[in-house]
């Protein structure tokens, strides 16, 4: 099974935190990439930041999947049925819901941002 890894997956190995089940096969999101590059640029701590590049390649080798059209789509479908239930979402969270809506597989996750996302289905792990 194919599932998309979100960043959390990824800030929980780097923080020896316990992961449940993953898929057999990880795919990630460009913002995934995106949000661990902030996280490389955001300390001043050398092995902190050797660390986090560390994870950060890791994720560059798996060919982050971009946002694409069909990502864009699922991304409006997302915030606008977010904004109907009176809720805020977070924007790159959406765009990672986003983007395995238009791949048809599952976000592996530690956040419960995903939890209510129109059309995601969301593993928590």
């Amino acid at each position: 099974m194919t599932g998309l890894l979100d960043t959390s997956v990824f800030v929980a190995r780097e923080q020896c935190r316990p992961l449940a089940s993953l898929p057999d096969e990880g795919r990630v999101s460009v913002i995934t990439a995106a949000e661990l590059r902030i996280g490389v640029l955001a300390t001043d701590d050398p092995s902190i930041r050797a660390q986090r590049m560390r994870t950060l390649s890791e994720v560059e080798a798996l060919e982050p999947a971009p946002v694409d059209e069909a990502a864009a789509r699922a991304f409006a479908e997302i915030v606008a049925d977010a904004r109907r239930r009176g809720r805020q979402p977070r924007i790159l969270d959406a765009l990672i819901g986003a983007t395995a809506a238009s791949l048809g597989v599952a976000v592996y996750t530690q956040d419960a941002d995903f939890d209510d996302m129109a059309g995601v289905a969301v593993v928590r792990v």
